[in-house]
């Protein structure tokens, strides 16, 4: 009898089958779809563990561990995220670049997790490698060297992930993290001093995390279309 039908609950896709004494069958794909069902602040080894009816050291041999984890659920919803997006023929690399960062964000933030940093280069779902394909492509006819364009792809992610990170942290404290540390540091000097600082502080404090994300995507292009025109 497994540990669900003990407590009166349907066994599930990792008790059906499993001999007695012997550890529930998982992979990665039960371990994805437990971890689905998770609320993301309740995302931990030991929940989805718990969900799966199997000791959280079977989970290692599959996420290795927590970060692990995560990056399986992240790269989920950003593939999810790259399913509904409808990239037009003929679009733009500036603007095909943006689609690519927001659909990295957004699916980060769904994820509601600030961990340090995800493996977003590594093997994802069809829809990601698909639309970083194109992107390596786009920016190739537009220019740049192959090596220029895979780093290109990789720095939008870094600018995505910051974003996401800004965006999850703002939600809760509503306003960017640095901004309340530069203000005690500046209350506690004469009012005359750092004018610009303290003005631009004041004005952070009501800033939106979009705008921010925005500012870095047309600082990105416009740096990438003056390395075109340079090497012309």
């Amino acid at each position: 009898m497994t540990r669900h039908e003990r407590e009166g609950e349907p066994a599930d896709d990792a008790d059906r089958g499993r001999r007695p004494g012997r550890p529930a069958r998982i992979n990665r794909e039960l371990i994805l779809a437990a971890a689905r069902r998770l609320p993301p602040r309740a995302l931990t080894m030991q929940a989805v563990a718990d969900a799966l009816g199997v000791d959280r050291k079977a989970l290692h041999r599959y996420v290795g561990d927590k970060d692990g984890l995560l990056e399986l659920v992240v790269a989920d919803l950003f593939d999810a995220e790259l399913n509904r997006v409808e990239v037009p023929e003929g679009i733009r690399w500036q603007d095909l670049l943006a689609i690519y960062a927001t659909a990295i964000r957004d699916g980060i933030v769904r994820s509601g997790s600030v961990q340090t940093h995800y493996r977003l280069s590594g093997p994802g779902g069809p829809a990601s490698l698909a639309l970083a394909e194109r992107v390596l492509h786009a920016l190739v006819q537009a220019g740049f060297d192959l090596d220029t364009a895979g780093g290109i792809l990789t720095f939008v992610g870094d600018i995505a992930f910051s974003a996401a990170r800004n965006a999850i942290i703002s939600a809760d404290v509503r306003e960017h993290p640095q901004v309340p540390e530069v203000a005690d540091a500046l209350s506690n000097l004469p009012v005359t001093e750092f004018p610009l600082l303290r003005e631009v502080t004041g004005t952070q404090r009501n800033r939106l995390p979009d705008r921010d994300f925005d500012l870095a995507l047309r600082i990105l292009v416009g740096g990438l279309e003056a390395l075109l025109v340079a090497a012309d």
